[in-house]
């Protein structure tokens, strides 16, 4: 089939139903016919008198113009006979109906051979919608009938051409389906067009060698191309007999001058079809290129059939970190190796995209890891995605793939390793995403793409293809605060996959998590409403690695995971704790603990004693004992630190300790009772006071956290020019406290 797509109705292609899709021209009586190329039926044309019969779609189809497209239809007797030919045309509207064409565009005419059997190849045409189009119906015709004679046509086609993605060769350069005007014989060849045998489509390009020596066959125009970008070049080609052939990639400057070429050598079997790709990028000064076939004839006549030629910038995503033969295996495996556990070699067995992918042969001695070989260059604190598709076969037993970013130094040396775990199901089977993400550490300079398949079995075969390097994705970085002894993490690529929830987690070196809190509470499920969002924690526990946990989810199941860096949040002097209340992190302090004023914690017991008649010993009855209680002493001295002790204590909300790391003592929730302020000494001048501060622990407190440790109201006056931006941006005074866009 040469459409990537039949715009027409299934109906009006294929006659399955009825003829309801098509409308009789002069002399002619339409019926359903049980003949047929596919299905179950066609569409007879009958001839009201000798001469021709046509048919045109009852309605017009949606077309873009400027696009290409190509139309055909198959043609068969009733009655063999001679002296019948058909053609199928297009016609080009500005509207849905009514109206004058703007103009077509007729195949030539085809003859129908004597006898019933269906007419290969079709008539076939090939237009490009003109300014204006919008719409567009196919006419088909056949003439030399007899009165009473009748025709059927079967698999009426309109579509886009079938041709690479962003090939820049017009369709018939590509698959010579209507002449070889584009092509020339420029050294020892003579060139031709057949129908014997076609890649795609019925037509393919025929070189045969004028004498034994190398071959060229160039394709014009000169097609522009852009400095600096990477373009593929590619043919599919079957030799007559085995041979070498080149897929030549020629660059040339804005006068037309040739500069240069790339080109790959490939050893081509006689008989079959083989893809030969070349990849280049254009060097500087090139305005334009060609695409030049180059076989190697060992004698005179000697043929090469070449169909599905194309020209096209690589299909890598704009940014890409790798060129196309490391993401697609097109030229060869030289972009990848075998770290443990497998083989790996480029493999035309299967692909997701292109016509190869890397093969890994397991040998099932160790989980089987491959790896690229290029030094992909990154920029610390920005994040990157790559994304391999992966084969697999269906398998009895739930298996796990896993993708690892390699973070590496400017020396070489490997920093840190990413892994992302992925669940493949028992008797799952096909291509796979495995998408990876992830923020470059301070430190990194490049980073190493891996895939592994953990315990395999020997002979276990998988496929890589389509290999995405690219800046972006699915990230969590963290900086420390530490004028507000806390941390902010900022969050990006949380639209990626079309999540429908994120949830962040602080984490610490047990690896036990504990949700961070945002302005409406724990974050542990917060609808995705945009690409990145920033969250600031002040519960972080202080002078210990702490790390943060990003996790997207759908309600179906589907899930990503990433984990920033390490942060250290700087503590303060080692005699001096944190006092914090977490519902409002402006309200915080820091105070000096007395010597032996550090809390002797009580846990007191619930138990009632009961002596029993009779009995020597009593019998008690208990519960669980109580949370720890005690009295902390603390010190300060300026009225700047009295002030601040109050403005925390006023609000007789739960607070958070934090202790000095060293001391040993885990961060804990109070409730602080009836407080003492006591001067240190009888002088009024004398502003040192200590601070008598009975605890009770408690549990975290649920709810948000309403502002942040260094909003105020210098920060809204420096991001806004204007009340009438404060208005704009916040819709309460809640987003104007809390900084959040839309609250």
């Amino acid at each position: 089939m040469s459409v990537a797509t039949n715009l027409l109705p299934s109906n009006t292609s294929g006659i399955e139903t009825d003829t309801s899709g098509w409308t009789a021209g002069a002399n002619t009586t339409l019926s359903k016919s049980s003949r047929f190329y596919t299905g179950a039926a066609s569409l007879g044309m009958t001839a009201t008198a000798a001469g021709s019969v046509t048919a045109t779609t009852s309605a017009r189809v949606a077309v873009v113009a400027g696009q290409e497209y190509t139309a055909y239809s198959y043609w068969a007797n009733v009655v063999a006979a001679t002296g019948r030919s058909a053609t199928v045309r297009v016609d080009w509207y500005a509207a849905v109906s009514g109206g004058s064409a703007i103009s077509s565009v007729t195949s030539a005419a085809s003859s129908l051979p004597n006898a019933t059997t269906w007419q290969t190849p079709p008539p076939i045409l090939i237009g490009t919608a003109p300014v204006g189009a919008q719409y567009a119906s196919v006419t088909v015709s056949c003439s030399g009938l007899t009165a009473g004679a009748t025709v059927v046509t079967d698999v009426i086609s309109l579509g886009p051409p079938q041709t690479p993605s962003g090939n820049l060769l017009p369709y018939n350069t590509a698959s010579v389906e209507v002449s070889t005007a584009a092509w020339s014989a420029y050294t020892n060849a003579v060139v031709s067009r057949s129908s014997e045998a076609a890649w795609e489509g019925w037509h393919s390009l025929v070189a045969t060698s004028v004498a034994a020596g190398p071959m060229d066959i160039g394709q014009a125009p000169l097609v522009s191309v852009t400095p600096g970008v990477e373009y593929v070049a590619s043919a599919v080609v079957r030799p007559d007999v085995a041979s070498t052939v080149r897929v030549d990639l020629r660059w040339y400057d804005a006068s037309s001058a040739l500069m240069s070429q790339s080109d790959t050598p490939w050893s081509a079997p006689a008989g079959t079809w083989t893809t030969c790709t070349t990849i280049g990028i254009a060097p500087p000064g090139a305005a334009f290129a060609r695409l030049v076939l180059h076989p190697v004839a060992t004698d005179v006549g000697q043929r090469w059939l070449f169909d599905r030629m194309a020209l096209r910038p690589a299909p890598t995503p704009v940014g890409s970190l790798i060129g196309y033969n490391i993401a697609s295996m097109e030229v060869d495996a030289s972009g990848w190796s075998a770290i443990a556990g497998c083989t790996v070699e480029r493999s035309t067995d299967r692909w997701w995209e292109g016509s190869a992918s890397l093969k890994i042969t397991a040998d099932g001695t160790t989980d089987a890891w491959v790896g690229t070989t290029a030094v992909i260059p990154v920029t610390p604190r920005v994040s990157y995605s790559a994304t391999p598709m992966v084969w697999a076969a269906a398998s009895t037993a739930t298996r796990i793939f896993v993708t690892r970013l390699t973070w590496q130094n400017s020396a070489g040396e490997d920093i840190r390793i990413s892994d992302f775990r992925w669940r493949i199901v028992a008797g799952a089977s096909g291509w796979f995403v495995l998408p990876s993400s992830g923020a470059a550490p301070d430190a990194a300079s490049s980073v190493r793409v891996s895939v592994a398949f953990e315990a395999p079995t020997a002979g276990d075969v998988y496929h890589i293809d389509a290999v995405d390097v690219v800046p972006g994705g699915v990230s969590a970085i963290a900086d420390p605060l530490p004028d507000q002894y806390g941390a902010r993490i900022t969050l990006s690529g949380l639209t990626t996959d079309a999540h429908t929830y994120w949830g962040l987690w602080r984490a610490d070196a047990t690896g036990d998590r504990t949700p961070v809190r945002g302005s409406t509470g724990d974050t542990s499920q917060m609808l995705i409403t945009g690409d990145s969002t920033i969250v600031e924690d002040f519960e972080a526990p202080l002078g210990v690695p702490t790390t943060y946990v990003l996790a997207l989810w759908t309600p179906a199941g589907s899930s990503r995971r990433t984990t920033s860096d390490a942060i250290v949040i700087p503590e303060p002097a080692p005699s001096e704790v944190v006092l914090k209340d977490p519902g409002l992190p402006a309200r915080q302090t820091t105070a000096a603990v007395s010597k032996g004023g550090q809390p002797q914690w009580t846990r007191r017991a619930r138990q009632g004693v009961n002596a029993v008649r009779g009995r020597s010993r009593p019998i008690v009855i208990s519960d669980v004992r109580t949370s720890r209680e005690g009295t902390m002493t603390l010190v300060t001295e300026t009225t700047e630190d009295l002030a601040s002790m109050w403005w925390l204590l006023e609000t007789g909300n739960v607070l958070l300790i934090q202790w000095p790391s060293l001391w040993g003592e885990r961060d804990v929730y109070v409730s602080v009772g009836d407080v003492t302020e006591a001067p240190i000494v009888g002088y009024a001048e004398y502003r040192d006071r200590t601070w008598t501060v009975p605890l009770t622990e408690v549990d975290r407190p649920i709810g948000g956290a309403t502002g942040a440790a260094d909003r105020t109201w210098q920060a809204v006056a420096t991001d806004h020019t204007s009340w009438t931006d404060v208005s704009t941006t916040y819709r309460s005074w809640l987003g104007v406290y809390t900084g959040v866009e839309g609250t």
